[in-house]
């Protein structure tokens, strides 16, 4: 029987010699958390955490794995974007599938440190809530008659996505998405300025008049398609606070975001808004 050291060394051959194409977006689809309707026992969930040592082991010894792993593109040669962990839960309440980002490379450990706490602190949260009322929806559900296996169990999803990413600026967007019988949207951003180690503000793209320019460019968008807006006196755009989502895009230009409900009916979805300096 192989040792340990055995089989990492086997494990980091196989990645070594994995070609990786040009195109690939994500490289880490490590799913390690999967039983089909039941609870989840002990058992797995210390095989997950045995899973979970051998990959960020892998990703350690392995340079090329280590490349694959990272989202694409790369800061540099350094700063990056890894799916560190994957959870993929199917019971009879849920069907829960997460992506958990972990941001290194740069120049200040403290700041990933921070941010990756934060992120996993999160989803962790999070994940508990929705488990948790899907659960309590499913029992609800059965002890008022209904056929268990006509349950639609509900749909979790956590995930993230590079915005864009540069020698200067990195910008990131969790995810969080609940199905049932409505949705529910919830987007965090990270903006980054990877010179200073500084959370990048509205201010700090547009100047001091920021407020003005988001405005003028919300406000014009609403004016030729007022039909999909909410109007200002039914709870409609009034103009934007100070803790308005936004992220950057590839051109270097923010996007103020609106979840859904915000302004606008949900019909009409996540709104975004690019604004040009």
């Amino acid at each position: 029987m192989k040792t340990d050291r055995e089989k990492l060394e086997t494990l980091k051959r196989e990645y070594m010699e994995t070609p990786i194409p040009p195109e690939l977006e994500f490289a880490v689809r490590a799913p390690f958390l999967k039983k089909k309707k039941s609870r989840l026992p002990q058992q797995l969930l210390c095989l997950a955490a045995s899973v979970c040592v051998l990959f960020v082991a892998a990703l350690n010894l392995n340079p090329a794995f280590a490349a694959a792993a990272a989202q694409v593109p790369v800061i540099g040669s350094m700063a990056r974007v890894l799916t560190f962990t994957e959870y993929h839960i199917e019971s009879d309440s849920q069907l829960l599938n997460a992506r958990v980002p972990e941001i290194d490379g740069t120049d200040f450990p403290d700041l990933e440190e921070r941010i990756n706490e934060e992120i996993q602190q999160k989803i962790d949260a999070g994940m508990a809530q929705a488990q948790e009322r899907a659960a309590q929806e499913y029992d609800a559900y059965v002890a008022t008659g209904g056929n268990p296996d006509e349950f639609i169990p509900v749909t979790i999803t956590f995930d993230y996505e590079v915005k864009s990413c540069t020698d200067d600026i990195l910008s990131f967007e969790l995810q969080r998405f609940e199905v049932r019988a409505s949705s529910f949207t919830e987007l965090t951003y990270y903006n980054i300025d990877l010179n200073t180690g500084e959370s990048i503000t509205l201010e700090d793209l547009l100047g001091p008049d920021w407020k003005d320019k988001v405005n003028a460019v919300v406000n014009t968008a609403i004016d030729e398609h007022p039909e999909f807006y909410f109007a200002k006196d039914q709870g409609g755009f009034t103009g934007v606070s100070d803790s308005r989502r936004f992220y950057i895009n590839e051109a270097g230009n923010p996007v103020v975001v609106f979840q859904k409900y915000e302004i606008a009916p949900g019909s009409s979805g996540v709104l975004e808004f690019e604004i040009p300096d």
